[in-house]
């Protein structure tokens, strides 16, 4: 069944000495909304690294990172509460799987991960679009679905979220929580934060406001110790900031010439 997939250990850690766990998932999507307030919390929190999941339907390719090779993959990490209230089981990835039957292969294997962990509850994260002339311009709204109803009441009557009624959560985001629900009874809620539609069709976007508010989301409602690195206020600048360096980048690169005819063009794979 899970052909294809190869797992990296790097750690042993007993189910039985993860301590109330919760997972936090956000997958590459929209606006790297999701992936980007996961690669944050990894950080702030110092997690571990548990495993690795090398998948053959991830982008054929190497990642390249400070002249350092690395092939796509999955990773899983735990952070160990030291009050020992709420451990977390992190879950994030470099890509998302290149066909539905890929996303549904790693979703399976990832959820049953989980299970093994003895999680209750799967938090995932990720983006929201919507039109620009209907965007929170100071704080984006948090969009949520959940696989009980009665999970979902209860959050949103402590949280000022708007419900998703309809509509489609397209990868992993939304297909892993779904199937934990279904094949282990574990609960699930996705949380979207709003940003620009046009990040569907413009790759290059990154929304940082979008994936703080997610960040804020999950300090203030699960008491998580995330330090208020970033703030609404300021990521106007790091955006602006990230923005120029990214339009210097591309002038550089103009400046290259590449020759048409075939014996002499150079290529490169990024």
């Amino acid at each position: 069944m899970n052909q294809g997939i190869r797992i990296i250990k790097h750690m042993d850690i007993p189910p039985q000495d993860i301590v109330n766990p919760l997972c936090v998932l956000g997958m590459p999507g929209i606006a790297d909304v999701g992936k980007f307030a996961i690669d944050t919390l990894i950080g702030q929190l110092d997690a571990e690294n548990y495993m690795d999941v090398i998948f053959d339907d991830y982008p054929a390719g190497a990642i390249v990172d400070d002249s350092l090779l690395s092939v796509p993959k999955a990773e899983i990490l735990i952070w160990k509460d030291p009050n020992k209230v709420r451990d977390l089981l992190i879950i994030t990835a470099d890509a998302q799987s290149l066909t539905p039957k890929g996303i549904y292969k790693i979703s399976n294997f990832l959820t049953e991960i989980i299970s093994q962990c003895g999680i209750s509850l799967i938090v995932t994260l990720g983006a929201y679009p919507v039109n620009a002339r209907n965007l929170n311009k100071k704080i984006p709204k948090i969009y949520v679905s959940s696989t009980d109803r009665n999970l979902l009441g209860t959050f949103l009557k402590d949280n000022k979220y708007e419900r998703i009624q309809k509509g489609v959560i397209i990868g992993a985001n939304g297909l892993i929580p779904t199937l934990a629900k279904a094949r282990f009874n574990i609960d699930g809620l996705v949380l979207l934060a709003e940003t620009d539609n046009i990040a569907i069709v413009n790759e290059d976007i990154t929304d940082l406001k979008a994936s703080i508010t997610l960040l804020d989301m999950l300090k203030n409602s699960f008491d998580l110790p995330i330090k208020k690195k970033y703030s609404l206020d300021n990521l106007d600048n790091i955006s602006k900031n990230l923005q120029i360096k990214k339009d210097k980048l591309e002038k550089d690169l103009e400046t290259l010439k590449i020759l048409d005819s075939e014996d002499k063009r150079k290529s490169l794979y990024i």
